[in-house]
């Protein structure tokens, strides 16, 4: 019951019965305890804290089944095969399988063969599902993932809010909602969202004293490598997080590394979950599209190369690290450079009203000149709408329309859905069948020409699609498929997907949006984000930070395991070497000369040798010396020297690079050099492979 401290043998019992745990985490007990008690509460626990199994064990102690709305289906995916592996007879419901596999789970639910069953909301808006709801009603319905179901949140999902609002058929059943993030205002708008105002909240699990968080400063990209170097030199299950695509490529590429996103294929994708899941010390670089549905116990290391855009995005990626219950580092890359791809994703996730417009006007057009008025692929459509930046641009001002219910997302099942590629290289095609007016070259020129431009290497399409590129009928595309496949390129079955098509609101003209709300929701994301900029700037501990901003409770706790509360901010650095520290002075000498004349860059080409056009810098002294040491040294040294304050950047419209005060005393021989670097040796590592 509420506040019992004392456990309940019952309950440990069931807990060893059905799931193997020897004890409680905290505040699972309580939690069971209340909703077995017939409460209904909004949970928010963090990664690896078990909130899973806070709606499990209570289901699993009374007849029936549970119903769990999920927003994945490789979150659903793990939690069916997780209670299957216990013995415990689970399934999901999603547009991954097929029309007989979904009527056989609803027939085993409706017959009492299982305990759990799995649903993305959108499964609400089959009738056969709900006539399910009234013919066998669960013993809990569980909102998983309920941040999806706010406004406010930071995936927020409208099908989730539509249960509530058309769906009758779950009047009367003991509802829970559960989430890793959500701050105080955000669970206020999932209980409004749910009809349920006065709906308890239970925050709690976000104590990790195992983790060891550390915020690391970093004055460019070549220190982040340096670091991140010298710490892979100690293997140990890690995830690398990158806040693009681009950049999670770039670092796996500098390291030898693998790495995930979700513009990769499916395969591809596929393999990299399973080689982080089976390897036994996996090291992936990855971007937010990688970790739900993922549940390795023993990660021991989580690195974000790039600043995250929320402290609710940051807590449960790092929280990934050390779910074993083991020690574990949670370790943040400090970029003020980092600031402007934040800045630049805020404003691609928060597309303006003329973009909103303007994709709502072509979809009218499509209706009302009799085609489809489906989206099924922005890659396509993005030629089209000039004010936006790229796909995730087009995608997001989807985003609002749907979450004004002007268009819909439908989830589909892949038959008629394709992943085309080549297996040649697009310029060579280009040049063999531009200007040739065969079928085959029209439809070679037209696709590989597309996907020149677009600077894409697939492409999940409808053959009917392709037409639009080529310029050809949907037979003859088919016949060129066919004629082409396995030799020029590769058109395989695709993964299932999602359509938007115009709701009968968004039918209307013209656009009604509340621009308020959307004013609202911007100001909202990049106060989250100025929340990150608070927390790596902070000076008290990195935990009770997250804590506090989450709404628990914690009076003076601290975690004494953080840089701040170790007194240790750079306990990655070491002391320059007696060559480094000569080299530095050197390069001290070196700028003297030309104190405060060339921009950084310039000042790195001129040690580097490479030629410029102003006469100084190629017949500088130092022209060149430094050549032999490589780039990535040179530009570590020059990091280390601004960062210990020997030099700095002028202010202005050009800013130069300047010896300061202590600089220029170095210089001069009355004063000693003191260098911190993070690279684990003079003499470089290898870099390693996967």
């Amino acid at each position: 019951m509420p506040g019992s401290d004392s456990p309940n043998p019952d309950l440990l019992q069931a807990l060893r019965r059905y799931f193997g745990h020897p004890a409680f985490l905290d505040a699972q007990e309580e939690i069971v305890a209340r909703i077995l008690h017939g409460e209904e509460l909004c949970v928010i626990q963090p990664t690896g804290a078990g909130k899973s199994l806070c709606y499990q064990l209570p289901v699993m102690l009374r007849d029936g089944y549970g119903l769990v709305i999920s927003p994945l289906i490789a979150l659903m995916k793990d939690q069916v095969e997780g209670l299957r592996q216990l013995g415990i007879p689970a399934v999901s419901l999603n547009s991954n399988i097929s029309a007989a596999e979904q009527l056989q789970a609803l027939q085993e639910a409706a017959a009492g063969r299982i305990k759990f069953l799995y649903v993305a909301p959108e499964r609400f808006r089959s009738l056969a599902f709900r006539r399910l709801l009234c013919d066998c009603r669960p013993n809990l319905l569980v909102v998983d993932e309920a941040h999806c179901i706010s406004q406010w949140g930071h995936d927020f999902r409208p099908d989730y809010h539509r249960i509530w609002s058309e769906c009758p058929e779950i009047a009367g059943l003991q509802v829970c909602a559960f989430t890793a993030t959500a701050t105080p205002a955000v669970q206020n708008d999932i209980k409004t969202q749910l009809q349920r105002p006065a709906m308890p909240s239970v925050v709690a699990g976000f104590r990790r004293p195992g983790l060891s968080f550390q915020v690391i400063s970093c004055r460019s990209k070549s220190a982040k490598h340096a670091i991140l170097e010298r710490l892979l030199a100690t293997p140990l299950p890690s995830l690398i997080y990158a806040s693009t695509r681009k950049e999670a490529e770039s670092v796996a590429s500098a390291f030898g590394l693998r790495y995930y996103h979700a513009g990769l294929a499916p395969a591809e994708r596929s393999a990299a979950q399973d080689y982080f899941q089976q390897d036994p010390c996996p090291v992936l670089v990855a971007t937010n599209a990688f970790g739900m549905g993922i549940d390795r116990p023993d990660v021991r290391r989580v690195i974000h190369f790039n600043l995250p855009g929320s402290l609710e995005a940051y807590y449960q990626e790092a929280g990934r690290a050390g779910r074993d219950g083991q020690s574990a580092q949670c370790l943040l890359f400090h970029s003020y450079a980092d600031q402007h791809i934040q800045e630049y994703l805020l404003e691609l996730n928060n597309p303006p009203e003329a973009l909103l417009k303007e994709l709502h006007t072509f979809l009218l057009q499509r209706l009302a000149q009799h085609q489809e008025e489906e989206i099924w692929n922005s890659q396509v459509l993005l030629p089209r709408f000039p004010g936006a930046r790229s796909e995730a641009h087009l995608n997001a001002a989807l985003r609002v329309l749907e979450r004004y219910a002007i268009v819909e997302r439908q989830y589909i099942h892949p038959e008629n859905y394709r992943i085309l590629s080549f297996r040649l290289p697009l310029s060579t095609l280009l040049q063999q069948h531009q200007g040739v007016q065969t079928q085959r070259s029209l439809f070679i020129a037209g696709t590989a020409g597309y996907f020149q431009q677009q600077g894409i290497r697939q492409l999940r399409c409808r053959p009917v699609d392709l037409c639009a590129l080529c310029g050809l009928s949907l037979p003859q595309v088919e016949r060129v498929l066919d004629f082409l496949q396995g030799e020029v390129l590769n058109c395989n079955g695709a993964e299932a997907g999602e359509v938007f098509h115009l709701t009968e609101t968004g039918k209307q003209s013209p656009l009604n949006l509340d621009l308020t709300a959307l004013k609202q929701k911007r100001e909202l994301d990049y106060n989250r984000f100025e929340m990150v900029s608070k927390y790596c700037l902070s000076k008290k501990c990195r935990q009770a930070f997250i804590v506090k901003y989450f709404g628990e409770k914690i009076g003076t706790w601290h975690c004494g395991a953080c840089d701040a509360c170790a007194g240790a901010a750079d306990t990655l650095s070491r002391n320059a070497s007696a060559e480094e520290l000569a080299r530095g002075r050197s390069m001290l000498c070196a700028l003297a000369l030309i104190d405060g004349e060339f921009g950084r860059q310039r000042v790195l080409g001129m040690l580097l040798g490479q030629p410029d056009s102003n006469a100084i810098l190629n017949q500088h002294p130092s022209h060149g010396k430094f050549r032999s040491l490589g780039e990535a040294q040179v530009r570590e040294l020059l990091d280390a020297l601004q960062e210990a304050g020997y030099l700095q950047v002028s202010a202005g419209e050009y800013p130069c690079l300047e010896l300061t005060r202590q600089g220029l005393l170095v210089v001069r021989g009355k004063a000693q050099l003191s260098l911190s670097l993070y690279s684990a040796s003079t003499a470089r590592t290898k870099k390693r492979r996967q």
